[in-house]
């Protein structure tokens, strides 16, 4: 065997063949976009709880009840963490089983069509609330 590490610790190891590391690089890639936009998501939620504004708002405008935006925001920022995490953990296994992994797996598509409704939905409810 050519190899320098004991054979038990083979089963662990995914030989770099083809594009494996650049497959890998891209799973990491994808989870720390997801973590990037949960972190985003969350400081809106903040933003929209704590009523920071660009322009501030008269004194006999009422405010908008921002407690129920932020909980949708903040919600969404937490489903996007579960979406990424779960592309990287079905990414990662078919990496490891040498198994294509091209198409995107259905859930990550649906909890990301769910974040993406919301965070459009955020938009049109600060337009009416502006």
């Amino acid at each position: 065997m050519s190899s320098t590490q004991p054979e038990s610790h083979s089963s662990y190891l995914v030989p770099n063949t083809g594009s494996t590391a650049r497959d890998y690089c891209m799973l990491e890639r994808n989870l720390l976009s997801h973590i990037k936009l949960a972190l985003l998501l969350s400081v809106l939620s903040a933003s929209i709880l704590l009523r920071a504004r660009l322009v501030p708002i008269d004194e006999g405008q009422k405010p908008n009840g921002g407690t129920p935006l932020a909980s949708v925001e903040f919600a969404a920022a937490i489903l996007c963490i579960v979406a990424g995490g779960w592309e990287y953990y079905q990414g990662y296994w078919d990496l490891r089983t040498s198994r294509p992994f091209l198409v995107a797996p259905k859930i990550h598509l649906t909890l990301m069509s769910l974040v993406a409704t919301t965070v459009f939905g955020t938009c049109i409810a600060l337009l009416v609330f502006a």
